[in-house]
């Protein structure tokens, strides 16, 4: 457009294409508008039947979580020995995680021990001299008697 205005207007043929260009382009934004627009009315259109499935299987989830509650429920006395059960699981899971705790502080100290700096030795000792090693010898043969 701002090359349209600055033109003195000598070149009207010029001028007319390029407004020719700019019109048609604009009627393909509108076009492709109009399209997405429709695309969205049809997807839109389909949402009240959805919200209607929607809307029933939650009422039947309810109907069932409300016959599941009245239904007759089993005595806390059943499970009372899975629940004495569960808390002898507890405690012997303490006692590992405490022994567990002891062991890594255990080498915990191990490490420092082993990355402290061994003191020199104030008395060098006499080198050794090394070992040969001298062939085995093949058994020799008995005589024959």
């Amino acid at each position: 457009m701002e090359n349209i205005e600055s033109n003195s207007g000598t070149d009207t043929k010029g001028v007319l294409a390029e407004m020719i260009d700019i019109i048609k382009m604009n009627q393909m934004l509108v076009d492709e508008l109009a399209k997405a627009n429709d695309a969205l009315r049809i997807e839109i259109s389909r949402l009240p039947a959805k919200i209607e499935e929607l809307i029933s299987h939650l009422t039947e989830l309810l109907t069932y979580i409300k016959a599941s509650a009245t239904e007759e429920t089993v005595p806390s006395s059943a499970f009372k020995p899975l629940a004495e059960k569960f808390d002898q699981l507890i405690e012997t899971n303490k006692k590992i995680a405490d022994g567990n705790l002891n062991v890594i502080a255990a080498l915990e100290e191990i490490d420092k021990k082993l990355k402290r700096p061994a003191p020199m030795m104030a008395v060098q000792r006499p080198m050794q001299q090394p070992m040969r090693l001298v062939p085995p010898q093949p058994p020799q043969a008995k005589p024959i008697q």
